[in-house]
């Protein structure tokens, strides 16, 4: 179902997350970490599913905005990382990774989406370190947002303005990041005292970049 008061820059995204419109590993390889092996299509098959969601929104400035949040630090894989709110498929999601990053979502941050706005899927992403096959939905709330955190999962919300990620077409900078014992240098963006890398770097690239082909500003009040 249509939402009838969306505004324009969002009626434009709904046509441009179309999968013959979306850029894909074009821009995805721009925040993509160096020597990640290629995509084997019958490990992504056999791979654990998940669904998350790429929440718009404007946030408290009027400026348009996506939600992401930081992991707990629990020892796992993506532990104290930077992610969109999302997790597993579970059996009551019959095979629907739309209704998986719905529920995620109101799970882990307390929002709950009305289906109507979610507004279609970007390029799904194969997760090599935690074998997670990972479907992002793209959704919009008209209003600032407030969340309920999860606390066993989530350790902080971020509610980061589009316009002070990197540029379409960009690549991103390396950063050097601690993983394990050890330290890597992997594309990432300083991100209100965290780094946005991975797996939701990769996300958040076609993110910005479809946007920007819709013709998103800075301010949700100009809509």
């Amino acid at each position: 179902m249509r939402d009838s008061n969306a505004p324009l820059e969002i009626e434009k995204l709904e046509s441009c997350l179309q999968p013959n419109v979306l850029p894909g590993w074009e821009v995805q390889a721009l925040a993509c970490p160096p020597g990640r092996p290629p995509d084997v299509a019958e490990k992504m098959a056999a791979a654990k599913r998940a669904g998350v969601m790429c929440l718009l929104c404007p946030n408290h400035e009027g400026r348009w905005s996506v939600v992401v949040m930081k992991r707990t630090e629990d020892g796992t894989t993506h532990s104290g990382q930077l992610a969109f709110p999302g997790g597993a498929e579970e059996p009551a999601d019959e095979g629907d990774l739309m209704q998986t990053a719905l529920r995620e979502c109101a799970e882990e941050v307390g929002v709950k989406v009305p289906p109507q706005r979610v507004l279609g899927a970007l390029s799904s992403v194969y997760i090599p370190p935690s074998d997670f096959f990972v479907q992002p939905y793209v959704a919009w709330s008209p209003k600032p947002l407030s969340f309920e955190l999860q606390v066993e999962e989530v350790a902080e919300i971020l509610v980061l303005p589009l316009d002070t990620l990197p540029l379409p077409q960009t690549p991103w900078p390396l950063q050097r990041m601690t993983v394990g014992r050890g330290t890597i240098r992997v594309p990432g963006w300083p991100c209100q005292g965290q780094v946005l890398w991975g797996a939701t770097a990769m996300m958040m690239a076609e993110l910005r970049a479809v946007c920007h082909l819709a013709g998103f500003g800075p301010s949700f009040a100009s809509s």
